[in-house]
């Protein structure tokens, strides 16, 4: 069979793959539509993007104050251009991210065709099906592609920057344009700083060919860049940083009784990568060590910060997705190296005892994978890598009702305070609560103080204070979720707090307090039964006011499991 023969064997083939993979896109697309998941985080890009086209400026609330509450400016931008589009809120976000999944996949696929030495993966097209079915095929990418986050755009740009700093070693691509992209790769995901400034670095120091002058130019693009960013949001928002770095400084999660398992995360992220894990340990050579290193580096010193971080809303890996061409990059160049050197004899490409000791590790690996996808085997990793921290007592109500109001499912939840609740309000009133997203986004009418200081300039730059809040007069206060114990019991415990307001302990589940004096009481206690009476059929609302509270203010050491 000719060269042609096989060249339209292998497109019929790529052809096929890619329809299979652009089902599988498409139709969780189509789910996500039609079952509306909340991912909570992504509507708080939709609320500033709204607020943008109002002309209050990059602003959480309708005072206009500039709120630097959104990690990715980037992402940002790409969302206020999406919310043109006439489709609804949910829909217009996870369109977003399902376009850049597709645009990463591309992406990966043309880092790997512009930086190859042999024929078949010369060209994006002929690669795609390396990428696009592998990664698709894993829950890891395909849970991500609809969230409405950033983190698609910025896998995308971070195959890009690979793509382009591995060219620019050959010395195709200018250094200015590396730096370019390496910025936007930032402004997408700040910690992505990490992997622009090491990989060329690496790139410099290990493979030789890169004068000193064209280092300085890319990194100087970059750096220069990072400080003019830094100094216009420290003039536009008074605030250089993203707000939730100010909240982790100060300790705000003191208390939190949230637990997360960044390393659990980070191995689920591994086994999305365990088709190209195995190809770098079953045929990298000893030419390829060094663009391996390069670029496997950068993502591993990136990985090492993102597990010191609290990763609230941490499903999917979503941390660490950004990273995936640090891996599948590389794997896919050192087989197109292989295949290059096809006419090499076996003992040139596995000298000695290699092929033998490399199949061990690559059955060591997926016999280690395969683990992870049984529930009692991470239940056993949880408690071994168990860590304590501590919570504080929950506030004691004195109450009529002799039975707590029953927990209701959080997304459930979410769409009925807002929906029955804060959404009909009129203009100007104000909410403060915890969970501010999709709230945020759907009663735009409404000013929110996010009680998690991620978007309220004053709580994240001064810490929570409760007399403060109280100044502010927020018309209703949804409580805390219940993973701040802290912060819960500080609110709670406070006289001032049944002075001012009807509080029913337990209501949306955290508990909800009505200002007693508010100019819109009417309006609110009308909500509050309509609300009420969707929510807790067969409940007297009078019977859980809060009649007194206490707080012991004691902390205890819990484990986590």
């Amino acid at each position: 069979m000719g060269s042609a023969n096989y060249k339209r064997l292998y497109n019929i083939a790529a052809a096929v793959l890619l329809a299979q993979v652009a089902g599988w896109l498409l139709q969780d697309l189509w789910v996500g539509w039609r079952t509306s998941p909340r991912f909570d985080d992504a509507y708080m890009f939709a609320r500033y993007a709204m607020n943008i086209r109002h002309g209050l400026g990059v602003s959480w609330n309708l005072d206009g104050v500039h709120t630097y509450g959104q990690t990715s400016l980037l992402w940002c931008g790409v969302v206020l251009v999406l919310s043109y589009l006439p489709i609804g809120v949910w829909k217009m976000l996870s369109l977003g991210s399902w376009l850049c999944s597709i645009g990463a996949m591309i992406a990966l696929a043309w880092a790997v065709a512009t930086n190859a030495r042999g024929t078949l993966l010369s060209s994006t097209w002929r690669v795609l099906p390396w990428v696009a079915l592998p990664l698709a095929a894993t829950a890891v990418f395909r849970g991500n592609t609809g969230t409405g986050m950033e983190t698609m755009l910025a896998a995308l740009l971070g195959a890009v920057f690979v793509g382009l700093a591995l060219a620019w070693r050959r010395g195709v691509v200018r250094p200015e344009l590396v730096g370019l992209v390496g910025l936007l790769l930032f402004l997408a995901r700040p910690d992505a700083a990490i992997v622009v400034l090491l990989l060329p670095l690496l790139l410099f120091v290990l493979m030789p060919g890169i004068g000193k002058g064209s280092v300085a130019k890319l990194l100087g693009v970059f750096l220069a860049g990072v400080v003019l960013e830094f100094i216009v949001c420290k003039l536009y928002f008074h605030a250089a940083l993203p707000l939730s770095f100010y909240m982790k400084s100060r300790h705000a999660y003191e208390g939190y009784a949230g637990v997360w398992h960044p390393e659990l995360l980070l191995l689920s992220f591994f086994a999305a990568c365990e088709l190209y894990l195995v190809a770098l340990i079953f045929l990298s050579r000893r030419e390829d060590w060094r663009l391996i290193v390069c670029c496997v580096t950068p993502a591993l010193a990136t990985f090492a910060y993102l597990l010191t971080v609290t990763q609230i809303m941490g499903f999917n890996a979503r941390y660490y997705v950004p990273y995936f061409a640090f891996f599948v990059v590389p794997a896919l160049l050192v087989i197109d190296r292989w295949m290059a050197s096809g006419d090499a004899p076996v003992g040139v490409r596995w000298p000695g005892k290699t092929l033998l000791v490399r199949s061990c590790v690559v059955a060591v690996v997926m016999v280690c994978f395969l683990a992870l996808s049984s529930e009692a085997v991470l239940a056993k990793i949880r408690r071994t890598e168990a860590r304590a921290h501590f919570e504080y007592d929950p506030v004691h109500f004195d109450l009529a009702a002799s039975v707590p109001l029953p927990e209701i499912r959080w997304d459930v939840m979410m769409n009925d305070i807002t929906d029955l609740l804060v959404a009909p309000l009129p203009k100007g009133a104000t909410v403060a609560a915890s969970e501010v997203g999709y709230l945020g986004s759907r009663a735009a009418q409404v000013n929110i103080i996010d009680l998690a200081g991620l978007n309220d300039t004053e709580i994240a730059l001064h810490g929570f204070d409760m007399s403060a809040l109280l100044a502010r007069k927020p018309d209703v206060l949804w409580m805390p979720h219940a993973d701040y114990t802290y912060q819960r019991g500080q609110m709670l415990s406070a006289p001032a707090l049944l002075e001012q307001y009807d509080v029913y302990a337990g209501a949306a589940n955290y508990g909800l307090a009505i200002r007693k004096d508010s100019p819109f009481r009417k309006q609110i206690d009308q909500q509050m039964q309509v609300f009420w009476s969707a929510v807790y059929p067969g409940y007297r609302m009078g019977g859980y006011l809060v009649r007194s509270a206490s707080w012991t203010r004691a902390k205890h050491e819990v484990v986590d499991r």
